[in-house]
């Protein structure tokens, strides 16, 4: 048996690109803990073998158990690679829960879309309910989590899939008045603002120039969307500057959002450019309302500017207004999460997305963790997995619906994040983005813009480097890559 304090792994694997796949599974049950081919404490093989049509996926641990998983093989084509993956990674994930006698509620899933399998079974030919039960006995997802799979896909009918001639905007503003402590984004604390004015510059460039030959392509505008970092971080002018630009250019859109965010950057003036250029949805992030933990996690509010600025945003006839969650924060329990939660229900936004928190490796929290030698244990994630559940059935008994989901690595219990909302207030920039449905035209440092190309299935990226000072320097470029990028489909 392996001991659940393992501090590293040797995986040996006769399908080297596999490899990266496999460390995945392991790290379900494990964390984030060194795997490498030629050192470890424990040996875990992965063998692959061909033999009468079927391919046979054996996985052991040296000194412990074997478990088998076999398949039809399937030759030629994406196919052969998915199959393949899917019966390798099942062969390991099925070792590796009973080694540690545990079940992760995702099952063997490590991707970050698991909506993707719902649509994928009913694209074979499943039912609704049919597809549930796929994921469950296919991927070991739990019942809760493939009802949760189910309600998402039901909330997304209708507007999953934009029609070709749309597009979605998205403007980047990196720029935060403080880091919080457990984020990881390309954003730079705003400090004495010396960048902000060059940057609010280049990227009006870089709307002009991208409108210039988008709107030669006939298509349209279907949402827009400003995030960051955090918007609100600039002045209400310059915030007035870029959104009197991008809408004029990019005009048409059936809904627009902007992330306010950080309650210690709204006020009145910021709010009332936002409503005079069009926006109607913006966020009020409470992240929790413990004052004590806003302060471990680096942001520079109380919470009773969080209930100042909600008040003030619904005073000044904002009638969408997001509210974002964090489960599991650093030291706090499950009656910290439920205060804030309860608190939030009060309000009554139109959506409320609940985070796991994720603890990645670029984040200060990690760095502080990894100084004080502690991580998430198992305490930890039970905790979360409490809030997690707490957070959807209250949220359903409220009126809120799960409409979007999407997992990341490192997160507390290996959970997930889901935006809930109330019907008919579904964001169509959240969906076609995770979903990864929408073409998305993405302008600022930092951005990546997707663009669909639908004969082929397949999607391709154009960044914006992410440097902020490079940014500006080289704006022209960002117009150029993204040109070379949408033309293409144009011209196929």
């Amino acid at each position: 048996m392996m001991d659940h304090d393992i501090t590293s792994v040797r995986l040996i694997t006769n399908l080297d690109w596999l490899y990266p796949e496999l460390c995945e599974v392991i790290r379900l049950f494990l964390g984030d803990i060194p795997i490498a081919p030629d050192a470890g404490e424990r040996i875990l093989k992965h063998i692959h073998e061909e033999n009468s049509g079927e391919w046979i996926e054996t996985a052991c641990i040296e000194g412990g158990i074997l478990k088998t998983h076999t398949v039809k093989a399937v030759h030629g084509g994406l196919e052969e690679k998915r199959t393949l993956k899917r019966a390798a990674k099942t062969a390991v994930f099925l070792l590796m829960s009973e080694t540690m006698n545990r079940k992760p509620p995702w099952g063997s899933l490590t991707g970050i879309r698991p909506t993707r399998l719902i649509y994928e079974g009913m694209t074979r030919g499943m039912s609704l309910d049919e597809a549930e039960k796929w994921v469950q006995d296919e991927f070991f997802v739990s019942s809760e989590k493939a009802s949760l799979l189910k309600e998402i896909v039901t909330m997304q009918e209708g507007i999953i899939n934009p029609p070709d001639d749309t597009f979605d905007l998205y403007i980047g503003i990196p720029f935060c008045v403080t880091r919080c402590a457990y984020c990881s984004f390309a954003s730079g604390e705003i400090g004495n603002g010396k960048l902000t004015e060059p940057y609010v510059n280049a990227l009006i460039q870089e709307i002009r120039e991208t409108a210039a030959f988008m709107n030669k392509l006939g298509l349209r505008l279907r949402a827009g969307y400003m995030g960051g970092g955090t918007p609100t971080s600039l002045s209400a002018s310059q915030i007035d500057r870029i959104l009197d630009v991008a809408m004029n250019e990019f005009p048409g859109a059936a809904e627009w959002t902007v992330e306010a965010g950080r309650p210690d950057t709204i006020d009145k003036e910021k709010l009332l450019t936002l409503k005079k250029n069009g926006v109607d949805r913006i966020s009020v992030n409470p992240q929790t309302f413990n004052d004590e933990t806003l302060k471990v996690i680096g942001r520079r509010h109380t919470s009773e500017e969080t209930l100042a600025a909600f008040r003030l945003a619904r005073e000044l006839g904002f009638d969408h207004i997001n509210m974002d969650l964090i489960a599991a924060l650093p030291g706090e329990t499950f009656e910290d999460f439920n205060r804030t939660l309860s608190i939030v229900t009060d309000l009554n936004p139109e959506s409320v997305t609940v985070h796991s928190l994720a603890i990645k490796r670029s984040s200060k929290l990690h760095e502080q963790l990894t100084v004080q030698g502690t991580s998430h244990n198992q305490a930890d994630c039970e905790t979360a997995d409490r809030m997690i559940r707490y957070a959807r059935n209250t949220l359903s008994e409220g009126g809120w619906h799960p409409y979007y989901l999407y997992r990341q690595k490192y997160m507390a219990g290996n959970l997930e994040n889901v935006g809930y909302a109330k019907r008919g207030k579904a964001c169509l920039y959240n969906i076609g983005n995770m979903e990864e449905t929408a073409k998305v035209l993405a302008l600022g440092a930092g951005a990546i813009s997707k663009w669909i190309f639908p004969r082929e299935r397949r999607i391709e990226r154009a960044p914006n480097v992410k440097n902020i000072e490079q940014y500006i320097a080289r704006v022209h470029e960002m117009t150029e890559r993204k040109k070379k990028l949408i033309l293409e489909e144009d011209n196929a």
